[in-house]
C-alpha cells in the first residue's frame, strides 16, 4: 500500500545534486593530485615544496573550472543521463585548455626572476600535453554527474509513477464509497418516510437525527481511507441504530470484540454493505426477525472481521444485488492489500456469515504506546 505520507526523498532535492556534483568534482581533483604525488614519489621525480605547491594550484584551478562548467549548465536546465556528457563536452574542451593557459601562467609565476623565460622550446614540449591529462579527469567527472544526474531523474520518474497510481487508488476508493453511501441513505429515508406514514413522528425524528449523525461522521473520515476499528462499529451502530427504529424487537445487535482489535486500522466503512446485507437478506424476509452479530478479533499480525446473521436460510436468499455488496467490498479489499486480504461469504449456523481476513495495522503512536 502506498503511503502518502512518506518523506520526500532527500536524494531528488536540487540542493542535495549541487552537492554531490561538487563532491564528485573534488573527489576526481584529488585523486588526480594523489595519483600525480605517487607516480612521482616512486619514479623518484617528486620536485621540492615549490613543485608540489605548482601541482596544487593546478588542481585548485581545475576544480573551479569544474564548478564552473556545472554552473553554467545548472542554470540552463536539467538535462537527464548521458545527454550531460553531449552538452558539458564543448565546455570540457574548452575547460582544459583553458586550465592549461592557467598552468602556464602559475608555472611561470613562481619561476624566479633570475632564470631566463627564454627558449621557450623546452617548456612547451613539456606544457603541451597538459590539456589531454586533464582532458581525461574533467571526462571522468562528466560520467560520474551523467550517472549522478540520470539516477536522480528515475528517482524523480519512480516517485511521480508512484504518486499517480496512488491517485489512482484514492479515485477508485473514492467511487467505491460512494457507491455506498446513496444507497444507505435510500433505505434510511425510506425507512424515515414509512415511520411518517405510520404516524410515528418521535420515531421518524429519531431516526433522522441518526442518520445525520451517521452522515456527520460519514464526511469527517471521508479524507481518511484507514479508520480505527472502534471508529469503524460507531458507524455501523448508527446505521443500526437507525435500523432498529424500524424494525423494533425483530432486530437484535451484538458486537463482539477482542479488545486487542479494536485500536486496529480497516478501510472506511468496510462493513457497511456487508451490515446492509445481513439486513436486507438476513432480516427484513424473516418474520421472526435475526441477530446481527459484528465482531473482531486478532490473530497474531492479522485481523478478523465478521458480520453474522441468523435469519433466512441461505437457499432462501434472494440474490438480486446480494452480491454487489461483496463485490464492492472485494475491490476495495483488492486495492487496500492486494492479495494480503480477503472476504469469504456463506452459509453458517442456519444464517448467514460474511468475514473479513486481513493485516493487523495500528496506528504508529498506537503501536508505540
Amino acid at each position: 500500500m502506498f503511503d502518502s505520507d512518506a518523506v520526500e526523498d532527500p536524494a531528488n532535492d536540487p540542493r542535495t545534486l549541487d552537492r554531490d556534483v561538487i563532491l564528485f568534482a573534488a573527489g576526481v581533483w584529488a585523486a588526480e593530485l594523489l595519483q600525480w604525488f605517487l607516480r612521482s614519489l616512486s619514479n623518484e621525480t617528486l620536485g621540492g615544496p615549490k613543485e608540489i605547491l605548482e601541482k596544487v594550484l593546478y588542481n585548485t584551478v581545475a576544480f573551479g573550472l569544474t564548478a564552473g562548467i556545472w554552473g553554467i549548465l545548472r542554470s540552463r536546465g536539467p538535462f537527464s543521463g548521458w545527454r550531460f556528457i553531449r552538452v558539458s563536452s564543448p565546455l570540457i574542451l574548452l575547460a582544459s585548455a583553458l586550465n592549461t593557459v592557467l598552468a602556464w601562467a602559475i608555472y611561470y609565476m613562481y619561476t624566479p626572476v633570475a632564470e631566463p623565460l627564454f627558449p621557450l622550446t623546452f617548456e612547451w614540449i613539456r606544457l603541451a600535453p597538459q590539456p589531454l591529462s586533464y582532458l581525461w579527469v574533467f571526462l571522468t567527472w562528466a560520467c560520474l554527474v551523467a550517472t549522478l544526474v540520470g539516477s536522480a531523474e528515475m528517482r524523480t520518474r519512480e516517485r511521480a509513477l508512484a504518486e499517480s497510481e496512488y491517485q489512482v487508488q484514492q479515485a477508485r476508493l473514492h467511487a467505491l464509497r460512494y457507491q455506498i453511501h446513496p444507497h444507505l441513505v435510500f433505505n434510511s429515508l425510506n425507512a424515515i418516510l414509512a415511520l411518517m406514514g405510520k404516524g410515528d413522528q418521535v420515531s421518524a425524528r429519531r431516526a433522522l437525527e441518526l442518520l445525520s449523525d451517521y452522515l456527520r461522521n460519514a464526511l469527517a473520515s471521508s479524507s481518511a481511507s484507514l479508520v480505527t476499528l472502534d471508529r469503524e462499529f460507531g458507524m455501523q451502530k448508527l446505521y443500526l441504530d437507525i435500523e432498529a427504529i424500524r424494525f423494533a424487537d425483530r432486530l437484535r445487535i451484538v458486537f463482539s470484540v477482542d479488545p486487542d482489535a479494536r485500536a486496529a486500522l480497516v478501510p472506511s466503512i468496510i462493513l457497511q454493505p456487508l451490515v446492509e446485507n445481513a439486513v436486507k437478506h438476513g432480516l427484513a424476509l424473516s418474520i421472526e426477525g435475526a441477530t446481527i452479530e459484528i465482531g473482531a478479533r486478532r490473530m497474531g499480525d492479522r485481523l478478523s472481521l465478521w458480520v453474522q446473521d441468523d435469519g433466512m436460510s441461505a437457499s432462501d436468499r434472494i440474490p438480486e444485488g446480494f452480491g454487489i455488496g461483496l463485490g464492492n467490498v472485494r475491490s476495495r479489499l483488492q486495492t487496500h492489500y492486494g492479495d494480503d486480504a480477503s472476504l469469504t461469504a456463506g452459509p453458517s449456523g442456519g444464517g448467514w456469515r460474511s468475514e473479513i481476513v486481513m493485516p493487523f495495522e495500528v496506528e504508529v503512536s498506537a503501536a508505540n504506546d
